[in-house]
């Protein structure tokens, strides 16, 4: 029976066979803001959180009454141990878990896929003339001191084109040395604008850069007429007609940028578009009245998560790098950030004040329905796009394992347990390169005792392929291990025992061979291959080594699913439920009847039989 903890002062009962440990943590920690971590028996952190009270968030993980999503479950049933950080105030709080949560990337935090391919635009005041250049992650960048970034832009192209037609109307430097005379001159010819003659007019012409960049293209036209007028009347037309060629062009860009808002109004619009356990984000910057950036995003680790999450959760990884922050939030739901949340999360912390709307009808619910369909195409798009990488992968993968056919089957394999308690076996399939859920299978270790991952795994690959006749199951391409060395040895020397007179294939009568297994460690993402324990070079950025990660991580989540599902059902089984013929509506009426097992034992055999029948009767005697 799964044991029940009543706290006695605070009325609170606690679900899950917690250890010494964390209730001895739990009743520890403090009563004051900061971040939690969870971790596994290993010291890997399976979630960060923030807290106003740290003692009373972490505890409500482990209560009853708990609302757990699934996936917060299994990660509940692997915490091993707490580990706290306090804070001043829940600012701190949170700033604190957003650079933790990019910083660790836990297993179980929603989070922005793929984050560090984000371009900014930099520029850097450490020299007389600033420099304007693109980088990606300036947090790391060592010159951020003194550097105003723009961005992110999640289009590099897109960013680099409008940065190619900005320098032609404001010739800004992308060096920091003296430029050459050839450079000079060429600068003058591509230049759309005045080429400025000393540092003051560079600082000027850098200061226009910047409010363009912010969407203020009007009011920096404005300034460039009045600019045009007064070289006119100083007689000064060659400069004159060069601010006009400026304007001009100024002008034209500024016309490819749709006006989406009234008044205008600088904004942010959010929209999220949830499928499947899969979330895309669209954000229309809006600023001046007009839309000068369409960004979109993917968050990953959603499964089971609220939309209200959904959105907090980017509001802090986004605004804490995103630069020129907007005077309105427009959010599709409420959350529990406050504006000076938001402003504290911010790169240079701006105190300029910020609302958050979260509109039912009108323009600006339009506006965030239109970004709806902007974010459910871009997720349609990445599928795609994913698809189209698991082709690359699949070539890639031939080639590099030195495979005979390409692999259209690849079976993943994981083995789910908590200090051996329960332990289970996961098996997924992909074709290519896509997941088959219906060919998922899962298993129950039968003949290992105790916490032994190698051991399990070859017992679960030694019954996958020894009833393969009776399952009819195809063959797979490749094998995919989640483990390092160990577990591949461990199941190769069991699929493959040595024989003097038989190939190792023919021995167990399977059309594999041993190059078709390989292993995926999680800390390194080594691959290892063989009965030589190859180690296989590949990118961890490929197209291959994605594929397989993503196959080695769904083999994780399935795994765990069913290992929480027994690890539930355990909490309520009798020793009823181990009795041969014995099923629920039997066990059922025994209980009504006699109330438990104890009193079954001490009954009248006849009035058993009476119940049950005899046959039932014997067999339910004969096992209690």
């Amino acid at each position: 029976m799964k044991s029940i903890k009543l706290n006695r002062k605070t009325k609170h009962a606690y679900t899950i066979n917690m250890t010494e440990t964390i209730t001895n943590q739990l009743k520890s920690l403090p009563l004051s803001p900061g971040v939690y971590f969870f971790k596994d028996a290993h010291g890997v952190i399976l979630y960060i959180g923030k807290a106003t009270k740290l003692r009373s968030r972490a505890r409500s993980y482990f209560l009853k009454s708990s609302d757990l999503s699934p996936a917060k479950k299994i990660m509940v049933d692997r915490i091993a141990s707490i580990e706290t950080t306090i804070t001043s105030n829940e600012q701190e709080a949170l700033i604190l878990e957003s650079i933790m949560v990019k910083k660790h990337k836990p297993a179980f935090n929603v989070s922005l896929k793929d984050d560090k391919s984000y371009a900014f635009i930099k520029i850097d005041y450490r020299y007389p003339r600033p420099v304007v250049t693109t980088v990606r992650r300036p947090a790391f960048d060592a010159g951020r001191s003194k550097a105003k970034y723009f961005g992110p832009y999640t289009s590099g192209g897109t960013l680099y084109e409008n940065l190619r037609i900005l320098r032609r109307l404001f010739p800004y430097r992308k060096k920091s040395k003296k430029l050459t005379i050839f450079e000079t001159e060429l600068e003058k010819k591509r230049s759309l604008g005045p080429i400025p003659g000393n540092d003051q007019e560079y600082a000027d012409m850098i200061a226009k850069l910047i409010r363009v960049i912010e969407g203020q293209s009007d009011e920096v036209i404005g300034d460039l007429k009045k600019r045009m007028q007064d070289l006119s009347r100083k007689k000064q037309y060659e400069k004159a007609a060069a601010v006009r060629d400026q304007i001009k062009n100024l002008a034209l860009i500024q016309s490819r940028q749709k006006i989406m808002s009234m008044r205008g109004g600088s904004q942010d619009v959010i929209s999220i578009y949830l499928k499947d356990d899969q979330a895309a984000v669209n954000v229309f910057v809006i600023r001046a009245g007009n839309l000068i950036n369409k960004l979109n995003f993917l968050l990953q680790h959603t499964a089971g998560e609220s939309m209200t999450t959904l959105v907090e959760v980017f509001l802090t990884q986004y605004y804490s790098e995103a630069s020129n922050v907007p005077r309105e939030l427009v959010l599709p739901v409420r959350t529990n950030l406050k504006p000076d949340d938001i402003a504290a999360l911010t790169p240079e912390r701006t105190t300029d004040k910020i609302s958050i709307s979260i509109p039912s009808h009108g323009k600006k619910r339009n506006l965030i329905k239109l970004g709806e369909e902007n974010a459910k195409e871009y997720l349609a798009q990445s599928r795609a796009k994913w698809e189209r990488a698991s082709d690359n992968a699949l070539v890639e993968l031939t080639t590099t394992l030195n495979l005979k056919t390409e692999p259209k089957r690849i079976e993943g394999f994981d083995i789910s347990n908590i200090q051996g308690h329960l332990s289970v076996g996961s098996m997924v399939v992909f074709i290519d390169g896509k997941p088959d859920t219906k060919q998922y299978r899962k298993f129950k270790i039968k003949t290992v005792t105790g916490s032994n991952d190698f051991a399990s795994l070859a017992e679960v690959l030694k019954r996958r392929f020894s009833s393969q006749k009776e399952t009819k199951w195809p063959n797979p391409d490749l094998i995919l291990l989640d483990g390092g060395k160990g577990q591949l040895s461990t199941v190769i020397k069991t699929l493959f025992p040595r024989h003097p007179e038989r190939s190792e294939a023919e021995s167990k009568g399977l059309a594999l061979l041993p190059n078709q297994f390989i292993a995926l460690a999680k800390r390194e993402e080594e691959i290892f291959q063989g009965a030589e324990l190859k180690k296989i070079e590949l990118a961890p950025t490929s197209d291959a080594s994605r594929l397989l990660q993503r196959i080695r991580d769904e083999a994780h989540r399935f795994g765990q699913k069913y290992y929480h599902t027994r690890h539930t059902k355990a909490g309520t089984q009798s020793i009823l439920d181990e009795v041969p013929s014995i099923g629920p509506k039997t066990k059922k009426l025994l209980i009504q009847k006699f109330g438990s097992v104890t009193s079954i034992r001490n009954a009248n055999k006849n009035d058993i039989i009476k119940l049950i029948g005899e046959a039932k009767t014997k067999t339910l005697l004969e096992n209690l």
